[in-house]
């Protein structure tokens, strides 16, 4: 595979903010799953009620197409990457509704879904593989976005779900910003999400420390760096209490494990790694040559990563 980044990178996240304690209560939730919610770390999430999901993406494709020049001649294929089902009317096409008001109706594109929470890592190989059959100045539209369509499906497992969509050109020809390695792994063990068995959701979190390790080595080992080249990992956010056990299974500092913006976003499924690492490279918290490890865990058995150098 050809050596490959991102060119730009950026997100859109709704102005509305909920916190969770009118979250909980209006999703008929009391004090324990409002306890629990404050206990993992989150305050409130970005929500955009009767906000369609396509107006998110086409929001951040104006802000990519902003900082890009000739973005839509540029671009030769596009993929979008969800983890929940896309409501659209049956008469419109979701992908014209994202795209209208530019000229990406000839581009080759494609939709992944599926593997909650780690979705857009694939997506980022796919990017990877389908460079290959490009050339070097032009690049890959790549789409992660989410989106709850009502307060009871904001809440599960005691976390809560924020709306966004972030967006990215990937392309061979950048600088800064560079993949080293990503990977995905499956091996569902709760099927059924919080209807599984219970022995398969209490045997999913004694093994997912685990296999969260595994593929954090594997992407290290492919990336050829270690633990100790790292200068942040920027995790899936349902909750901070993973992360505090990550850190002492991986023998990291906890400090290092970029939980910062959790509080003000929540659960971002399979975008909040790659939001998180917009922001702290925004914001100065990661600068230029350190190398980022995006972690996303899903519940039930997937893992995705990604190692980026700055």
């Amino acid at each position: 595979m050809k050596n490959y980044g991102f060119e730009q990178m950026t997100y859109e996240i709704p102005s509305q903010l909920l916190d969770v304690d009118t979250l909980a209560r209006q999703a008929g939730f009391g004090n324990t799953m409002i306890e629990r919610l404050y206990d993992g770390g989150l305050q409130c999430i970005p929500v955009g009620d009767e906000t369609p999901l396509s107006n998110l993406v086409n929001k951040v494709i104006a802000k990519l197409d902003k900082i890009i020049p000739h973005l839509p001649e540029r671009t030769k294929g596009i993929i979008l990457a969800h983890s929940i089902p896309i409501l659209a009317p049956a008469e419109v096409s979701f992908f014209e509704l994202c795209f209208r008001g530019f000229a990406l109706d000839h581009v080759p594109r494609i939709a992944v879904e599926g593997q909650p929470c780690s979705i857009l890592h694939m997506a980022v190989q796919l990017a990877g593989y389908w460079l290959k059959e490009i050339s070097a100045d032009c690049g890959i539209l790549l789409i992660g976005a989410d989106q709850a369509y009502s307060v009871q499906d904001r809440i599960f497992f005691g976390s809560a779900m924020g709306d966004v969509a972030v967006a990215g050109f990937v392309t061979c020809k950048t600088d800064r910003d560079q993949i080293l390695s990503s990977v995905s792994e499956c091996e569902i063990i709760a099927y059924n999400g919080e209807d599984s068995h219970p022995q398969d959701i209490a045997r999913f979190r004694e093994l997912n420390p685990l296999y969260i390790r595994h593929a954090i080595e594997t992407c290290l080992e492919q990336g050829n760096v270690t633990l100790d080249n790292i200068s942040f990992i920027v995790p899936h956010t349902p909750y901070m209490m993973i992360w505090d056990t990550m850190a002492e299974l991986l023998k990291f500092p906890r400090k290092q494990i970029l939980t910062n913006y959790l509080s003000e976003t929540g659960h971002l499924n399979s975008n909040d790694s790659f939001v998180h690492y917009v922001r702290a490279v925004n914001e100065g918290l990661i600068k230029d040559g350190d190398i980022a490890l995006l972690v996303n865990p899903g519940f039930g058995g997937t893992r995705g990563c990604t190692l980026i150098r700055r």
